[in-house]
């Protein structure tokens, strides 16, 4: 994500800590394993494709829950709410 855009922003809601915060948190984001490590057996690898990068809300937000929520399904929850929540 940095090396296409420049900067780092959530996968779930586009947040940029940077943008935000100025450059005292330039660089700032959390890594969220996909691919839960439980899963993995003890020769296997948490690959770049298992992980996404997430702000701290959309972080928690994914594992407030079993089943953890998807990135997708977190993205739609919050496109949904975002439009609600500008129109009113």
């Amino acid at each position: 994500m940095l090396k296409e855009s420049g900067k780092l922003t959530c996968e779930a809601c586009s947040f940029d800590f940077a943008e935000v915060y100025d450059t005292h948190e330039e660089g700032f984001i959390e890594c969220h394993h996909i691919q839960p490590l439980y899963t993995l057996d003890a020769e296997s690898k948490a690959k770049i494709s298992d992980l996404a990068l997430l702000c701290a809300n959309c972080h928690r937000m994914v594992h407030a829950k079993r089943p953890w929520l998807t990135i997708e399904q977190l993205q739609k929850i919050v496109t949904q709410n975002l439009k609600t929540t500008l129109f009113y």
